[in-house]
């Protein structure tokens, strides 16, 4: 039985939303779980994987990412899920289902191969126990195969084939991409990141998409970076995403995607975007604006869509 002030909670929450993203939060969200793919199994397949970190309160948003992700790319795509800890096991099998061939890293194997791995970062190794976004730097990088992945955040929606990103895939080259973030998010101004750590800052990177090079990822710039700046007194949430760009702007190769890969604030994203980060302050409009794009064609019969 729900509590009276559990109750009380989504009713504000809900209203808050608007209708339309309530019911497709009710409604559509969980029709994922009811998507099959069109792209027949022994069509085109990307060797690059695609990474993401999701728990218990995304995987229903990160199966719709994926699905919009392979709709638009008019491919399949290797994927790897890291488990945040509060992963359902019905949740994993749903995605395996899905996805198949899907890769999932518990948290418990994450922890046990990183606990030991950075012993020799004891700062990246702190930063790392605090906050569930560090495993989007440290896990992610360590566990991929290859040279090359793709991360990509649960909030996401594409809405058309993303030329930028086949290109990158295509073309083997190890320059790193990111989508533009709506402001400066970085925790360490231009300035500090030039006169404590010696990196020319890249401006406005937001780590929701990003297309990177397994060795772009500088671990003993991190420890640097944890240890001697700021960067720690800043708003948790941004740090991960400040690592990342103080690695690519390090690694110097690459830069920001096109404004069509968007991370907007406003009630209604561009009709021309290639896809859409819907970030924490507009999260509410994955539902009521990213769904009602994507869902009809998604949720369409195969021989509908294809």
């Amino acid at each position: 039985m729900i509590r009276p002030g559990r109750l009380l909670y989504l009713l504000k929450r809900d209203l808050g939303r608007g209708w339309k993203a309530s019911r497709h939060f009710y409604k559509t969200l969980p029709r994922i779980e009811q998507w099959t793919c069109a792209l027949p199994a022994n069509g085109s397949t990307a060797t690059v994987p695609v990474h993401v970190l999701t728990g218990a309160e995304e995987w229903r948003l990160a199966a719709w990412m994926l699905a919009s992700f392979f709709d638009a790319t008019e491919r399949r795509w290797p994927v790897v899920i890291h488990d945040d800890g509060t992963l359902p096991s019905d949740a994993r099998g749903t995605l395996a289902r899905l996805f198949p061939g899907t890769r999932f890293i518990s948290r418990q194997e994450a922890d046990s191969a990183l606990s030991f791995f950075l012993k020799a970062f004891p700062f990246c190794e702190t930063y790392r126990a605090s906050h569930t976004l560090a495993l989007k730097i440290f896990d992610v990088p360590h566990f991929a195969t290859g040279d090359r992945f793709i991360l990509l955040d649960s909030d996401l929606l594409f809405f058309r084939y993303p030329h930028e990103i086949i290109q990158w895939v295509e073309s083997g080259y190890d320059a790193c991409w990111f989508n533009e973030d709506v402001a400066e998010g970085s925790l360490l101004s231009a300035s500090e990141a030039k006169e404590e750590l010696d990196v020319t800052l890249w401006p406005r990177v937001n780590s929701g998409l990003c297309l990177l090079s397994k060795g772009m990822v500088d671990f003993d710039l991190c420890d640097r970076a944890l240890a001697e700046t700021s960067l720690l007194r800043g708003h948790i949430w941004r740090v991960e995403q400040t690592l990342y760009a103080l690695c690519a702007s390090k690694h110097g190769k690459g830069g920001l995607l096109p404004k069509e890969y968007e991370v907007t604030l406003g009630k209604h994203g561009s009709g021309d975007a290639v896809a859409r980060h819907y970030v924490g302050a507009v999260r509410d409009r994955f539902y009521g604006e990213g769904l009602d794009r994507v869902a009809a064609a998604l949720m369409a019969p195969a021989h509908e869509t294809r």
